[in-house]
């Protein structure tokens, strides 16, 4: 399915913007986007409507008039299947909401600023970037059937400073292309001052430029640069910007590509990190530091000894911890207590920001502690432990210690459950085999090489964490995940190895629950997949029915979690949040 949100205009020229659409292979359904207007606007623009409606009617052309706000809306809730035309007139006077709200959902996207009716014009491409490549050529191909392009360059733009050679990442680029259009060739231009200004130079030699659009909008950048001097009408060339994340989604044989170089590039294996001076020399050289977190709830069994497992070695003998805090959500049992006589400060999350509310969670003491954990790196680790190790702190920090493009680690570990009196080797767990693998190989396969997704071990930049929502309960993991990966894509994401980690196993009624919850959070955080509304009419509710020798039982829980927002986005508090001076 294909549609093509397009400015309201004077008849002509909207004819002609449906006949370049699908002059370049992208004809479909019409939206006929209205502008933002004042009242005394109203009448012209009124005027402008019932010409278009009069115009395309006539020309049997089926469209939709509907407002800025609903196109954002629409753009947004995208699907692998769906390709977006934008015409980059209706940012003009706006913002470019539209545009990137299109590039982040999971549709392909062509946007183009029409400057006149082209007729065999010569046109040259910018695009790099995997499958834009080879979308570049296909919408150029239906441009030359179309006898509207002539001669099509492939440019390689170099600074002054760099060899003109072309190296293999631009000559892969060029071969899809060639694909696509075989007369297409080659050319590389020499930037004097910059790659922007050298595209602006282009936009005077040829009649038409095709660019790409980025995975992830960088302020900034030169894409951002460009697709503004094409609203404001600078660029003297038809212009066509491209993202086909779409057409990646569907090609199984392109996603594993991208997954096996990511699984051997940003997994770390159990023992890279034994050498602790060469961790202690990274953290000074970077002036970072880092906290750890331990979520408790009535943990009195092992609390203490998943303290002094970490403390001792790891802050009083070798001070890569700057803090340890254990972040409480009102255990009945000792927990406070015991971390308390460690020398451990300890928060109630419940009285953490209570002006903000409190929620009972993981995801909720999760984000209680953003407000007062104080390193640059921030490390979550259970307290349910019984075989806690300062490697497994050591193998989550390190990989952000000693890569700095690395911004979120994830652990994974052997996990045995308890069978009888024998441990059992199983993968990441039954609510990740069960319910969260399938979803995310069905969805979100880039996400596909995660061993343990749902693993709540995790280091991560603090500052990255204060930008993501946070879901109050178990839906946090995939939650994150699913954020991040869209958010940032899949180079700042690893996963470490821990060894073996003995938990506390969950009954199967639990993790009923648990199943329950991460299920929603993958819903409510996957734009596109439900209709729209759907996310929000699912039903809270988990009902259990049992049956035992004494007759039927139905168990129901209210389950349904919040969604926090981003920490960086919430105002300061009037005072600051002290630890607890006691249990």
């Amino acid at each position: 399915m294909t549609q093509h949100f397009i400015a309201l205009t004077s008849p002509a020229r909207l004819l002609a913007k449906i006949a370049f659409a699908s002059s370049s292979g992208a004809s479909g359904d019409v939206l006929l986007v209205l502008p933002r207007i004042p009242d005394k606007e109203i009448g012209r623009v009124h005027r402008l409507v019932t010409a278009a409606r009069k115009a395309l009617g006539t020309a049997s052309i089926d469209f939709q008039v509907i407002d800025i706000e609903e196109a954002i809306h629409m753009a947004a809730s995208g699907d692998p299947s769906r390709t977006l035309v934008v015409d980059l007139d209706i940012m003009r006077g706006e913002n470019a909401d539209l545009l990137w709200s299109a590039c982040d959902s999971s549709s392909r996207v062509i946007a183009y600023e029409l400057r006149q009716n082209t007729s065999r014009t010569s046109a040259a491409i910018f695009a790099r970037a995997d499958s834009n490549s080879a979308l570049a050529g296909t919408v150029l191909r239906h441009l030359t059937e179309a006898g509207i392009v002539g001669q099509t360059s492939f440019i390689h733009i170099a600074s002054a400073a760099q060899s003109m050679a072309v190296d293999d990442s631009v000559l892969e680029a060029y071969g899809k292309v060639k694909a696509e259009l075989p007369s297409a060739r080659l050319a590389i231009e020499q930037a004097e001052t910059g790659v922007e200004s050298a595209i602006e130079q282009c936009s005077l030699e040829y009649g038409l430029l095709l660019l790409g659009l980025p995975k992830h909008r960088k302020e900034g950048s030169v894409t951002e640069h460009l697709v503004a001097q094409a609203v404001a009408g600078r660029l003297h060339a038809t212009t066509i910007f491209i993202y086909a994340r779409g057409v990646e989604a569907e090609q199984l044989s392109a996603t594993a590509r991208t997954i096996e170089p990511w699984i051997l590039k940003n997994t770390f294996s159990l023992g890279e990190f034994a050498d602790m001076d060469r961790l202690m020399q990274a953290k000074r050289d970077h002036h970072v530091s880092i906290s750890l977190v331990l979520p408790a709830l009535n943990e009195e069994k092992t609390v203490g000894q998943v303290i002094d497992a970490f403390k001792g070695p790891l802050m009083d003998e070798r001070p890569l911890l700057d803090e340890i805090i254990l972040m409480d959500s009102d255990s009945s049992d000792q927990t406070r207590t015991i971390a308390a006589e460690r020398g451990i400060p300890v928060y109630v999350h419940q009285q953490v920001r209570s002006d903000l509310g409190a929620y009972a969670g993981k995801g909720e003491t999760m984000w209680k502690a953003l407000f007062v954990a104080k390193g640059d790196i921030l490390v979550f680790v259970d307290t349910d432990l019984a075989n806690p190790n300062p490697a497994f702190v050591a193998g989550l920090v390190a990989p952000l210690l000693l890569n700095e493009h690395l911004e979120f680690v994830k652990g994974f570990y052997r996990r045995p459950v308890r069978v009888v009196n024998e441990f059992v080797e199983v993968g990441g767990g039954r609510v990740t085999e069960l319910a969260a693998r399938p979803l995310l190989n069905l969805w979100y396969p880039e996400l596909g090489g995660l061993f343990q997704p749902l693993a709540g071990t995790i280091a991560a930049r603090a500052s990255v964490l204060r930008e993501l929502h946070f879901l109050t309960g178990y839906g946090v993991e995939i939650g994150h995940l699913i954020e991040y990966a869209r958010k940032y894509g899949m180079d700042g994401l690893a996963q470490s190895e821990l060894g073996e980690i003995i938990h506390r196993n969950q009954p199967l009624e639990a993790l009923s629950k648990m199943s329950f919850q991460v299920l929603e959070a993958f819903f409510l955080l996957s734009q596109g997949i439900l209709a729209p509304g759907s996310a929000e009419r699912m039903n809270g509710i988990l009902r259990q029915p049992f049956l035992s020798e004494t007759g039927f039982t139905l168990l129901q829980t209210r389950l349904t979690q919040q969604m926090r927002p981003p920490v960086s986005s919430v105002p300061p508090p009037d005072t600051p949040v002290p630890p607890m001076d006691s249990t």
